[in-house]
């Protein structure tokens, strides 16, 4: 029985990777071949043919190197990516909105101080929860900063603090949609003009502030833009 890990290792080797994806690279491509072998031993055919066959299933073991090494480092990519995105975007963007969403709810107990309320069009009511505006630049500045932490560029930073608002006019636009469905006595335009004041009391106005305290850690750092001025 020939020893197929020491041929994999001898024909494939060196590989750029880390050592235990290199060993699991190889015990695979050495268990195929393993598998080949046997097959054909038992099909009647001797040990050097079915050696030479098993072996002459790889035409070129330079290229399949190669195309070993570069998914690899494909797969690298898309790992630092994900993570890349995880670190600067998500997590400092859902950590905020939560801590955003919460400081809503703690607003809207019993006890809490009365909201602002005005009606800027017929029964159209908007209620503003000022204190919660007021804390809303300290939310923005916190994510932007922890994604500029996590290395996040321009737009990260921007979407980090941002989410919060942003996900609420997803949410804004859907309820708007479906109410478009279903008949109701309301007129359209009234419907229109109630969409866009809640668009504009709950997702421009946070948005704004929100970016106002992020502004700070909005600016592109130095080490940003000198690769590129270096690459032209």
């Amino acid at each position: 029985m020939p020893d197929w890990r020491e041929i994999a290792t001898r024909r494939l080797t060196p590989l750029a990777l880390e050592a235990k994806r290199q060993e699991e690279i190889i015990a695979e491509l050495a268990n195929h071949l393993e598998d080949l072998y046997e097959d054909l031993v038992r099909q009647g055919k001797s040990e050097v043919e079915a050696v030479q066959f098993a072996l002459s299933t790889v035409a070129d073991w330079d290229e399949l190197r190669r195309e070993i090494q570069l998914a690899a480092d494909e797969e690298a990519i898309m790992n630092y990516r994900m993570n890349y995105r995880a670190k600067a975007l998500w997590l400092p963007g859902i950590c905020t909105s939560a801590l955003a969403a919460l400081l809503l709810r703690l607003l809207q107990i019993p006890s809490a101080p009365a909201p602002h309320v005005f009606w800027p069009w017929q029964d159209i009511a908007l209620v503003l929860y000022w204190r919660w505006l007021l804390f809303l630049p300290l939310i923005g500045a916190l994510g932007a900063y922890w994604s500029r932490r996590a290395g996040g560029k321009l737009l990260e930073r921007v979407l980090a603090a941002s989410l919060y608002p942003l996900g609420l006019t997803c949410v804004l636009a859907l309820s708007f949609c479906v109410a478009l469905v279903f008949p109701h006595r309301v007129s359209l335009s009234i419907r229109l003009v109630g969409f866009a004041v809640y668009v504009l009391g709950w997702s421009i106005t946070p948005c704004f502030l929100l970016l106002l305290g992020a502004l700070p850690f909005l600016k592109r750092d130095a080490g940003e833009s000198r690769p590129a001025a270096a690459s032209h």
